[in-house]
């Protein structure tokens, strides 16, 4: 049970007088995406690329599997998981854990999705530098379909997006958003994650080589051809969700602007 205290508690993250905590804890991209996402599934506008499938659910921040998981101890060019911010499909969480992503053998909707407001996609990782966030977060997808036993053709949805503000609303000369989601960008940087393993001799090599060709080339080539790798901004969102639910969608535009209005300062 959710108590009283504490939503008087995140009201009070408003008052502009006396806050009790940072208004941004409440007011941002996160909890943006967990209400477009909860109202896309209860309003079912027709006119987003993201349309909830039968069995479908949403969670915010799981995790998925990486492809470049340590193989030894203190492996420089490994990674750990990958924190998605928000993901709709058929999944169930792996044993002993809570949220670690595991897709149901039957699942139909795989669909993975970053939420910003005023920041970029991240352009490496510590141990790949060019390893960008639009990169990473394909390739994971590609690893737990590969994990489920299942080909990216095998899903009649399957997506990577980012929620993001149209142009004029980012910071100005302050976006690389569309330019890492280019299919091109994304193929290199996992060729040339992979290229690093050749150029140690690590016996994984091959094992990526085959997992880029049987898993990653054919997810990229799908999200091309189903026009489901892409920014969606939060003004489209909130006007589909408006044509079906109005009230829905100015709750949603009336939480935005205030996101918007604290993430600014």
């Amino acid at each position: 049970m959710i108590p009283d205290r504490l939503i008087r508690i995140l009201r009070s993250s408003e008052a502009a007088a006396a806050p009790l905590f940072p208004p941004t804890e409440v007011f941002n991209e996160g909890w943006m995406l967990r209400l477009v996402l909860d109202a896309l599934r209860h309003c079912r506008p027709l006119s987003l690329p993201i349309q909830f499938e039968a069995g479908a659910k949403w969670y915010s921040e799981a995790l998925l599997a990486s492809p470049f998981a340590a193989q030894q101890k203190a492996d420089v060019l490994a990674e750990g998981f990958t924190n998605a911010d928000g993901v709709v499909g058929q999944f169930a969480f792996r044993p002993m854990t809570q949220t670690g992503l595991e897709l149901a053998s039957d699942a139909t909707q795989f669909i993975v999705i970053e939420a910003k407001m005023f920041s970029n996609l991240s352009s490496g990782t510590k141990n790949a530098p060019g390893y960008n966030q639009a990169a990473r977060n394909v390739a994971c997808m590609a690893q737990e379909i590969a994990r489920a036993g299942r080909t990216p053709e095998s899903f009649s949805s399957v997506g990577f997006f980012v929620m993001a503000p149209i142009p004029t609303k980012r910071r100005a000369g302050f976006s690389n958003l569309e330019a890492f989601l280019d299919p091109a960008q994304i193929r290199a940087a996992i060729s040339k994650r992979i290229k690093a393993y050749e150029e140690a001799s690590r016996a994984e090599a091959a094992r990526l080589r085959a997992w880029e060709v049987r898993y990653f080339l054919p997810l990229v080539q799908c999200l091309i051809d189903r026009e489901s790798l892409k920014v969606v901004t939060w003004e489209a969102c909130i006007d589909a969700v408006a044509s079906v639910d109005r009230d829905a969608g100015e709750e949603l535009s009336r939480f935005y602007e205030r996101c918007l209005s604290f993430l600014a300062r």
